[in-house]
């Protein structure tokens, strides 16, 4: 059995000749998932014909299989390197056309091998701390500059991967990316402790050979066919989940999720259906899917405008304020001066146009801001912060303040940087005054970065002048949390006079 690797540097140097391209194979039949712990199926030695590859290596006589007698350095690490080092030396434009898309599936190879090590150090990082999953996700999402969900799903595939020996064997060998183990993992954590091993193993052998939409329909089969009562029970207890939420795309685009059940899905989405029409209308030159789309969007447009349900009950208010969207823009953008982008709330910058159109029927709120961009207003002294507070702290934080976090202010709670001192407040209460509870000391946490800064797993500390907050780990790392500015001053272009037209100079002198 050869590898993928081994594909590329045969074909390396040869053409492809026509029936050569038209019997050519998909390249993970020839590259089973086996062919890793089976050393002789690796290379054993460094090509004399591919530069490079010996200095990096150090030796002629050590290939991928050699790295297994190094004791200083992993297996899943050495051979992902030399694989890369392999594959990097191969001058592309030598490639055969077969070994060019060998050698797209090699590179394949490659990335899952290096996700595959990956997570056996984010293992290892777990095995060392205590109450992981709720710690070691916010330490790698500053680390890697990535969002808390990201990095939750990098912790939680690595340790799914360490409970499956067999899914990280074929994810070490590369013959399964990070994708499918997703797949394996959500399906097998569905599996009855007695059936689970069968269910995967079952799943690492048809993942070679299917998409992973097409192991996921494959796998939910298996799961439910390994015990109906209990894929009832899931059904029943997964209902419990169902929820709407809120994706944000580019060019001022979303996506609305809604997680239901199957029945009341396929409900909704008949209604839909039937409200955009099949036949599209004389002179309406909409798609069904953007008349499916504008019909759906109509049912809520029209309940906020009349802040009433379908049935006529007033819809609830939120903090003590009428439900809205809210939209911040500088004068100058809605008066046409300039095109600045203005900021939706819940979702982020807009273009200037979406914000006139917005703006035409909307309650307008003046809000000042400071040469940074920043709001900026004056606090109050109750514990309890008021509506004008809490409008202000909400207006300028934006988010929640955790480096990386996106949850909407309006959504966040309000936290003391420095912990509320009750006592205090209690000598205080007299004079009816609080400096604890001001702007100042008040920021926005959703609700997870609140409880990992209150049990002490992260401390903030706050830069009045540049409005930039400070996190620090249990290791002592820092990551920033800039500002985010909710109006950005327009740069007045340079008007440079014309240059003077050269003089005349009249008529010549003869």
């Amino acid at each position: 059995m050869t590898t993928v690797l081994e594909q590329v540097l045969d074909t390396a140097s040869r053409p492809a000749s026509r029936d050569a391209r038209d019997a050519a194979v998909p390249a993970w039949r020839d590259s089973g998932w086996r062919s890793r712990p089976a050393r002789s199926d690796l290379p054993t030695t460094v090509p004399d014909d591919v530069p490079g590859v010996r200095d990096a290596v150090g030796s002629q006589d050590v290939g991928v299989a050699g790295l297994a007698d190094r004791p200083e350095r992993s297996v899943a690490g050495g051979d992902v390197g030399v694989l890369a080092t392999m594959l990097g030396s191969v001058p592309v434009a030598d490639l055969s056309d077969v070994a060019l898309v060998n050698a797209v599936a090699a590179w394949g190879q490659v990335i899952a091998m290096a996700q595959a090590a990956q997570a056996e150090v984010v293992r290892e990082i777990e095995a060392r701390t205590v109450d992981a999953l709720a710690r070691v996700p916010d330490e790698l999402a500053c680390a890697l500059v990535c969002t808390r969900r990201a990095a939750q799903d990098l912790f939680l595939r690595a340790w799914g991967a360490g409970q499956h020996p067999a899914v990280a064997d074929a994810w070490a060998a590369g013959a399964i990316d990070a994708r499918k183990v997703d797949v394996i993992l959500a399906e097998a954590a569905q599996v009855e402790a007695g059936a689970v091993r069968a269910v995967v193993a079952d799943a690492v052998e048809q993942a070679v050979e299917l998409t992973a939409a097409q192991l996921t329909r494959h796998l939910r089969a298996s799961v439910i066919g390994s015990d109906p009562a209990a894929a009832e029970r899931r059904r029943v207890t997964e209902r419990e989940r169902r929820g709407v939420f809120l994706d944000l795309a580019p060019d001022a685009m979303a996506r609305l999720i809604a997680y239901l059940p199957a029945a009341e899905a396929t409900a909704a989405f008949t209604v839909i259906d039937a409200l955009a029409g099949h036949g599209a209308p004389d002179g309406d030159p909409r798609t069904i899917d953007q008349r499916r789309a504008d019909a759906f969007a109509d049912v809520f447009t029209t309940i906020l405008d009349r802040q009433a349900t379908l049935d006529g009950t007033p819809l609830p208010r939120k903090r003590g304020r009428r439900v809205s969207i809210q939209v911040t823009v500088a004068a100058s953008t809605l008066a046409g001066v300039d095109e600045l982008p203005a900021t939706l709330g819940s979702y982020g910058p807009i273009p200037a146009q979406v914000a006139r159109e917005l703006a035409q029927d909307a309650t307008w709120r003046r809000v000042l801001t400071d040469p940074a961009g920043q709001v900026c207003a004056v606090g109050t002294t109750a514990y309890r912060p008021g509506a004008d507070l809490t409008r202000t702290v909400i207006a300028r934080d934006v988010t929640c303040t955790f480096p990386g976090c996106r949850q909407p202010a309006t959504r966040c709670e309000l936290d003391h940087r420095i912990p509320y001192d009750h006592a205090h407040s209690q000598a205080r209460r007299e004079h009816d005054a609080d400096p604890q509870t001001c702007l100042e000391n008040l920021h926005a946490l959703c609700k997870h970065h609140h409880q990992a800064k209150t049990t002490g797993w992260w401390q903030v500390t706050w830069d009045k002048n540049t409005g930039i907050s400070t996190w620090t780990d249990r290791h002592g790392l820092t990551y920033a949390r800039h500002p985010i500015p909710v109006h950005t001053t327009p740069t007045a272009p340079i008007h440079r006079p014309p240059p003077p037209p050269p003089p005349d100079p009249g008529d010549p002198p003869f």
